[in-house]
This record gives structure tokens, C-alpha cells and sequence, in this order.
């Protein structure tokens, strides 16, 4: 079973995302973390807990995802942005993933660069 983050990755890259440049898994590189001429998200656990308790074990686990989009600065003019979220959020839940939480936008004062933290879970058998 791979690791949470690993999953929902290994789903973004195959939806060929074209408004996402690059995707990072648990923290962002040094070198790009002022980069404001890429849009990119990083993804990092935030569950990974026991589930289905049956007969003093457990059958599964829980599993959760928190991720966070760093939009590029200079979108394009006919990008929408809750077009672009909300077609990624229903490839998660058809990937089975519960939208636990759609946070609203904000916009780092330091890079003016606008944020959007999604957060999933799921649930799966071992």
C-alpha cells in the first residue's frame, strides 16, 4: 500500500493537470520556495491511523491528505480558479477520497500569491 500522499500524487500526475507545474510531496525545495511564477502543490499526510477495529485488531486504515495550491502570480485571464478546484475535487472523490474540508482562498502578503488547502480522506482495507 503506498503512503497517502503517494496516492493522491500518483492521481494528479495522471489527470495531466495543465494548470499545475509541479506537485511535492510532504515539503517544498528550498530553492522553490519563493517561486512565484509556478503554480504548485504540495501535498502532506495528515492521518495514517488505524480503522475497521473488529476482534481487538484493526482491518484498515485511515488515511488523510492535506493540499495545499500556491498559485502562480500571473494567471491567465481565462483561468478560473474554482473551475479548476472543483474539477480536482471530483476526480478525488471519484477516486474514492472524502472531501473532508475546502478551505476558503487567501493571499500571502509577502509573495501575493493566492493559497487553496483542500483536505481528503479515505478509508482502506489491509
Amino acid at each position: 500500500m503506498l503512503l497517502p500522499v503517494s496516492q493522491v500524487a500518483s492521481l494528479v500526475n495522471a489527470l495531466n493537470l495543465t494548470w499545475v507545474d509541479k506537485v511535492y510531496l510532504n515539503e517544498i525545495p528550498n530553492e522553490d520556495l519563493d517561486n512565484t511564477t509556478s503554480t504548485v502543490m504540495l501535498l502532506q499526510e495528515t492521518d495514517s491511523s488505524p480503522a475497521y477495529l473488529a476482534n481487538n485488531t484493526f482491518k484498515g486504515l485511515a488515511m488523510g491528505v492535506e493540499i495545499q495550491i500556491f498559485y502562480k502570480v500571473d494567471l491567465a485571464d481565462d483561468f478560473n480558479p474554482l473551475e479548476a478546484e472543483i474539477a480536482l475535487m471530483k476526480s478525488l472523490k471519484e477516486a474514492g477520497w472524502l472531501i473532508v474540508s475546502s478551505q476558503h482562498h487567501t493571499t500571502d502578503p509577502d509573495t501575493n500569491q493566492v493559497t487553496k488547502t483542500i483536505y481528503v480522506a479515505k478509508n482502506e482495507m489491509i
